[in-house]
C-alpha cells in the first residue's frame, strides 16, 4: 500500500512537471522565405542556431517550427544561390517571420529587369550589367547617375564637373552618333523619362541635370541593356543603349521603418596651379622685353605698376569653401499577400565646394501593389520630387573660370573706399551680388492594371506620366550692372511626357523539358514642352519669383514690340509602337531568344516615318552538358550571342518640313521667318549590333566573370553638316554617316578569402573600344565641328578627333616654335591650313576595380576608376600659356625658352602674336602643343561599415543598426598639369557633346568629400 501511494505521488510530479515543460515550450515560429523579387523560395533552410531544430519551406516558400521556449532566438536562414542570412527573432506565443533573401553575385537564380518584364540571370540571353541601389548611395555624387562610374564593363561615366547637381556623360559601347544624341535611354519603372541636358542650354557653363532630382535611396537596381539582345525590344531608342531604374516596393513582412542620416564635407578633387601676382608681373615684363620694348610693360584692369605691385589675389582661395551636405532619408514598407507598400521620403541639401553654389532637394515616393484576387492586381507608383539649384557662373561664365582666366592676380578684391574693384574681372563682386536660381519639379506617376483571365497569361495595361516644371531665375542688381536698376531674366519650361502601354504576356510548358513565352505589347508615347522662346526679361528689383510687378511690367513691354515668344507645344514628338518578343528554353540549357519592334515618328516624314528593328540572341550552358557536369573546376560555363537591329531618332522634331518663327518686327508687323533646311528624306539612324559573350565561373564560382566581344555599326548617321549655300543656311539634318564602333569586355570576380569571419572578394571590370568614321558621303571635316572646339569628324578617324596643327618643340636658338605642315615638314610659319587630325578623344581602356573586406560586423570597400590611353585637349591652356595677354598663366610656364640654347616645353614669352609667325591671334593658337595623355588612376570610393550586433541593436528596439565613413576622390593619379583629368565640359548642342568628350575649357574640378552616417530599421 505505502509502494502504491509512493508511486502514485511520484507519476503525479511527472505529471505537474511535463505540464509545466509543456507550457514553456508553447511557442511557435510560423512564415515565409521570399526572393528579392518577393516571390517564394521553396527548399530553403530555416534552422535555429542554438538548438537542432531546422525545417525546409514548403513549395509556396512558408515554414513552421514548434516546440520553442519563449525568449530570444538566433535564426539561419540559407537558400542555394543565395546570400545566407543570420537574424534575431523574439518568440513570444506564435510568431510570425518573413525573410528576404538576397542571390549571390553571378547567381543564375538572380532575378534581372528587362524591357517589359523580369527574367533570371540563367534566362538572360543578352549583354545585361546589374548595379544595386545601395551602390549608388556610398558617395555624394551630384546624381545618381555618376555613381554607375566603375560598376560595369563597357560603360564609359564621365562626371561632368564639381558644380551642384551637374550631370554626367554616359556612354555605352562607344558613341555611335554625330548629331543625334549619343546617350542612353533612361527608363524608370516602365517609364521612358525625360533626360535631355540642353532643355536650358549652357546658360552659365552648364548644363541642366534632369536626371538629378531622382532619389537614389529609393531604387533599387539599374540593369544596363547594352546589346541589341536585350535593348533591342526598345528598337529605335536603343542604339546608345538603354538604363532601366528600378524603384523599391513593398515587400511581404511585418512593417518596417527604414531610416538613413548622413552629412559629409567637400573640397575640391584637383586644381591647377596658377603664378601669383610677382610672378605674373615678372612673365608680363619678360614678354614685354622679349618684344623688344623697354621700360615698364602696359597693365590691364587701368592699374599702374605701384597699384599692381601691392596686390597679390589669391581668387580660387575667395570662390572655395568647404562644402557642406546633408542628406536624411526615410521609409515605410510592409507587404501581406493582398497589399504591399513602400513609402519613402527625402531631404538633402549638398553644397558643392563652389562658395553660393548648392542643391536641394526635397520628394516623396509612395508604391503600392494591390492583389486583392488571384486573376487581378493593380500597381500605383507616384514620385514627386523638387530640386533647387543655387547657381554660380562657371567656366566661360564666370566665377571660377574667372579665377582660372581674366581675374589677374594683380586685381584687388575691393578698392580704398570699400567698393568692388571693377576696372577688370571680380568673381567675387559677382558672387555676392547675382541671385540665380534653377527650380526643378518633377512628377513620376504611373497606374499598371494586371489582369490574368486564364493560367499563364498575363494582361497589362499602363499609363504613365513623366512631367517637368523647371523655372530658371536669374537677377542681376543694379550695383552689379552698374545701372539705376535691376535686370531680372526668367526661363520657364514645363515639359509633358505621357506613356500608354499594353502587354499581354503567356507561358507556355510544351513539355518537361521545352517552354516557351511570348510578350506582345502596343505603345504611345507623346511629349511636348511649353516655353518661351527666348524667356522673359526687363528692368526689376529682385527677382521676378518675387517682384511680380515687374514680371508684368516685362511681359507687357515684350509683347508690345511682338518679342514675347511663347511656343505650346513646342518639341512636339509622338511615337507608335508594336513590339513581339518570344523566349523557347530547352532542358535548363539552351535559350533563344527573337523580337521585333516597330517605331511610328513624328519627327520622319511619310517615306520613312516607320522603322523595324528585329534581333535575335541564344545562349548555351555549356557546364550542363554531361561532358562537364560535376566537374571540379568548372562551376558554370555560359555561350551567348545576339545580332539585331536597333536604332535611333534622338534629334530635334520638325527637321523634315520647313519650319518658321516670328521675330522682331517691320513696320510694326511681325517678321515671319524660315529657321531650317527641310528634308522630306530623313530617315532612322539604324545600328546592326553583333555581340558574343562567355561567362564563366570556376572552383564553385570562387572566381566568375564574363567576357564579351562586340561590333556595332551605325548606317545612316543623322548628320547635321554644311550644306549648300544657296540653302540660305549653313546647316542641315541628312543621313550619311556611318561609324564603327568594336570592342571586348572584361568582368571578373573573384572570392578570394572566405572564412567563418573573415572575407575578401575582388571585382574588376575593364574594357576596351575602338571608334571610326567609315563615311561621310561628300563632306569634309570642316562640315562637321564639335561647337567652338577644336574637333571635327574623319573618316578613318574616332569621332570627334582633334584637328590641330601639331608642334615639333622649341627652336633653342631664338625660342620660336616649330609645327608640322600637312606633310610633315618643319616650319616656323603657324597655318590653320596645316590642321591634321591628331591625338585620340577616347582612352584605349576603362574600367573599375573593387575590394571588399569583411571582418565579422566591419567592412571596408574600395572603388578605384581608370582610364589608360587617349588624350585630353585643354582648351583655355592657349590663353594660359605662351602668349602674355589679360589671362592668368599657369605655373608649368615655367618650362620655357628663355635664353638661347634653352631646351623647353614651352616657347619664349611675347605679348604679340605676329611674333610666332602667321598666328593671326591666341584664339586660334589650336595646336598639339595643348594636347595631354588623359591616363589617370582615381581612388573613387573608400567606405568603411560597422553593422553593431543584432542583440544590441535589438536593445535599442531595433532590426539593425550601421554606422559608416566615406571618401570619395580621395586621390588622383595622373600627368595633366592643368587639373582634373576627367572632364565633361558645358557643351552647346548634342553634336558638341558627341565630338567634344576630351576637351576641357575652364572646367570646374570635381569634388573631393568625405561622408558620415548611420542607418538603421525597426
Amino acid at each position: 500500500m505505502k509502494v502504491f501511494y509512493l508511486k502514485k505521488h511520484y507519476l503525479l510530479v511527472l505529471l505537474v512537471l511535463a505540464a509545466l515543460g509543456a507550457k514553456a515550450q508553447t511557442g511557435s515560429l510560423v512564415g515565409k522565405v521570399l526572393d528579392e523579387a518577393g516571390l517564394p523560395l521553396p527548399g530553403a533552410s530555416v534552422q535555429i542556431k542554438s538548438s537542432n531544430k531546422s525545417t525546409l519551406t514548403s513549395t509556396d516558400g512558408t515554414y513552421k517550427i514548434v516546440g520553442l521556449n519563449n525568449g530570444e532566438v538566433l535564426l539561419l536562414i540559407s537558400y542555394i544561390g543565395y546570400q545566407p542570412k543570420q537574424e534575431s527573432v523574439r518568440i513570444n506565443g506564435n510568431t510570425v517571420a518573413n525573410f528576404s533573401l538576397k542571390p549571390d553575385n553571378q547567381s543564375l537564380n538572380e532575378v534581372v529587369v528587362v524591357g517589359y518584364g523580369t527574367q533570371t540571370r540563367r534566362e538572360v540571353t543578352g549583354s545585361i550589367s546589374k548595379i544595386t541601389g545601395d551602390k549608388l548611395t556610398s558617395i555624394p555624387t551630384p546624381s545618381f547617375e555618376a555613381s554607375l562610374q566603375g560598376q560595369a564593363p563597357g560603360v564609359q561615366v564621365t562626371q561632368g564637373s564639381g558644380l551642384a547637381g551637374s550631370g554626367s556623360v554616359i556612354r555605352i559601347r562607344g558613341i555611335g552618333s554625330i548629331s543625334a544624341g549619343g546617350d542612353p535611354l533612361y527608363v524608370v519603372d516602365g517609364i521612358p523619362v525625360t533626360a535631355d541636358p540642353f532643355i536650358g542650354g549652357n546658360r552659365g557653363a552648364m548644363n541642366q541635370n534632369p536626371l538629378a532630382t531622382i532619389n537614389p535611396n529609393d531604387i533599387e537596381s539599374v540593369e544596363i541593356l547594352k546589346d541589341a539582345g536585350a535593348a533591342g525590344i526598345y528598337g529605335s531608342r536603343g542604339a546608345n543603349g538603354v538604363i532601366l531604374i528600378t524603384t523599391k516596393r513593398g515587400k511581404l513582412g511585418r512593417p518596417t521603418i527604414n531610416l538613413s542620416t548622413k552629412y559629409g564635407l567637400s573640397t575640391y578633387a584637383n586644381r591647377p596651379e596658377f603664378v601669383n601676382g610677382p610672378e605674373w608681373l615678372q612673365l608680363r615684363q619678360e614678354a614685354w622685353t622679349n618684344d623688344g620694348n623697354t621700360g615698364l610693360a602696359p597693365l590691364p584692369g587701368g592699374l599702374s605698376w605701384a597699384q599692381a605691385e601691392q596686390n597679390n589675389t589669391d581668387w580660387w582661395d575667395l570662390l572655395t569653401q568647404t562644402g557642406r551636405s546633408n542628406d536624411q532619408s526615410a521609409s515605410f514598407t510592409q507587404g501581406t499577400e493582398k497589399l504591399k507598400t513602400y513609402v519613402s521620403a527625402n531631404y538633402s541639401n549638398n553644397e558643392s565646394f563652389l562658395r553660393g553654389n548648392s542643391y536641394e532637394r526635397y520628394g516623396f515616393r509612395t508604391n503600392i501593389d494591390v492583389k486583392p484576387t488571384s486573376y487581378f492586381g493593380a500597381s500605383v507608383n507616384i514620385g514627386y520630387d523638387k530640386g533647387t539649384n543655387t547657381r554660380v557662373n562657371a567656366a566661360w561664365g564666370g566665377g571660377l573660370g574667372d579665377a582660372m582666366s581674366t581675374a589677374l592676380p594683380i586685381y584687388p578684391v575691393y578698392n580704398a573706399d570699400g567698393t568692388y574693384f571693377s576696372g577688370g574681372a571680380n568673381p567675387v563682386r559677382n558672387v555676392d551680388l547675382l541671385d540665380w536660381k534653377t527650380k526643378n519639379q518633377r512628377t513620376l506617376a504611373g497606374l499598371t492594371l494586371e489582369f490574368k483571365p486564364v493560367k499563364n497569361l498575363s494582361v497589362k495595361l499602363i499609363g504613365n506620366i513623366d512631367n517637368m516644371d523647371i523655372k530658371d531665375d536669374i537677377f542681376t542688381p543694379a550695383s552689379l550692372r552698374n545701372s539705376t536698376i535691376g535686370n531680372a531674366n526668367s526661363y520657364p519650361v514645363k515639359v509633358f511626357n505621357n506613356t500608354l502601354t499594353a502587354t499581354a504576356n503567356y507561358d507556355l510548358q510544351l513539355t518537361e523539358k521545352n517552354k516557351l513565352n511570348f510578350l506582345v505589347g502596343a505603345e504611345t508615347q507623346n511629349s511636348y514642352r511649353n516655353l518661351f522662346t527666348n524667356g522673359i526679361s526687363g528692368d526689376a528689383n529682385g527677382p521676378f519669383s518675387k517682384d511680380k510687378e515687374s514680371y508684368n511690367k516685362a511681359v507687357a513691354n515684350l509683347a508690345a514690340n511682338n518679342a514675347l515668344i511663347y511656343y505650346a507645344g513646342s518639341n512636339k514628338d509622338t511615337f507608335r509602337s508594336l513590339f513581339a518578343r518570344i523566349n523557347y528554353a530547352y532542358d535548363n540549357k539552351y535559350y533563344l531568344q527573337v523580337l521585333v519592334r516597330q517605331d511610328g515618328s513624328s519627327k520622319f516624314g511619310p517615306n520613312n516615318k516607320f522603322g523595324t528593328f528585329p534581333a535575335a540572341s541564344a545562349s548555351w550552358y555549356i557546364s550542363e552538358e554531361d561532358f562537364l557536369k560535376g566537374n571540379k573546376v568548372i562551376s558554370n560555363l555560359k555561350l551567348r550571342t545576339s545580332y539585331g537591329l536597333v536604332g535611333s531618332a534622338n534629334f530635334p522634331p520638325g527637321q523634315y518640313y520647313p519650319q518658321f518663327q516670328f521675330k522682331d518686327s517691320y513696320n510694326g508687323n511681325p517678321v515671319l521667318f524660315p529657321t531650317n533646311v527641310a528634308n522630306p528624306d530623313l530617315k532612322w539612324e539604324e545600328g546592326r549590333n553583333y555581340d558574343l559573350g562567355l561567362d564563366f565561373g570556376l572552383f564553385n564560382n570562387r572566381i566568375s566573370g564574363e567576357i564579351s566581344y562586340y561590333n556595332k555599326k551605325t548606317t545612316g548617321a543623322l548628320l547635321n553638316g554644311g550644306v549648300s549655300p544657296s540653302t540660305g543656311f549653313p546647316n542641315g539634318y541628312v543621313n550619311v554617316g556611318e561609324i564603327l564602333n568594336e570592342g571586348v569586355e572584361l568582368s571578373l570576380n573573384t572570392v578570394n578569402i572566405k572564412s567563418d569571419s573573415f572575407k575578401w572578394i575582388t571585382r574588376l571590370n575593364i574594357s576596351k573600344n575602338r571608334n571610326e568614321v567609315l563615311s561621310l558621303g561628300a563632306l569634309t571635316p570642316d562640315a562637321v565641328g564639335g561647337g567652338t572646339n577644336d574637333t571635327r569628324i574623319a573618316i578613318g578617324y574616332p569621332i570627334g578627333v582633334n584637328f590641330l596643327v601639331r608642334f615639333k618643340g622649341v627652336d633653342p636658338a631664338d625660342g620660336l616654335p616649330i609645327w608640322l605642315d600637312k606633310d610633315g615638314y618643319e616650319t616656323k610659319t603657324f597655318s590653320l591650313d596645316n590642321r591634321v587630325p591628331a591625338g585620340k578623344i577616347l582612352p584605349d581602356y576603362v574600367g573599375g576595380l573593387t575590394n571588399t573586406f569583411s571582418y565579422k560586423g566591419f567592412e571596408l570597400n574600395t572603388l578605384f576608376t581608370f582610364a589608360i590611353g587617349g588624350n585630353l585637349y585643354d582648351g583655355s591652356a592657349k590663353r594660359q600659356l605662351g602668349i602674355v595677354t589679360d589671362w592668368n598663366i599657369r605655373s608649368d610656364i615655367s618650362d620655357r625658352w628663355q635664353k638661347p640654347g634653352d631646351i623647353a616645353r614651352f616657347p619664349r614669352l611675347t605679348m604679340n602674336t605676329n611674333t610666332y609667325s602667321g598666328l593671326s591671334s591666341e584664339w586660334q593658337y589650336n595646336s598639339t602643343m595643348f594636347l595631354y595623355d588623359a591616363t589617370f588612376v582615381r581612388l573613387r570610393e573608400v567606405t568603411l561599415s560597422y553593422n553593431l550586433p543584432v542583440s544590441f541593436a535589438n536593445k535599442l528596439r531595433l532590426q539593425n543598426l550601421k554606422v559608416f565613413a566615406s571618401g570619395m576622390n580621395l586621390l588622383t593619379f595622373s600627368k595633366y598639369p592643368g587639373g582634373d583629368p576627367e572632364i565633361a565640359r558645358d557643351f552647346e548642342n548634342p553634336q558638341d557633346r558627341n565630338l567634344s568628350p576630351n576637351v576641357t575649357y575652364l572646367t570646374t574640378p570635381q569634388q573631393k568629400s568625405l561622408t558620415f552616417g548611420l542607418s538603421t530599421s525597426f
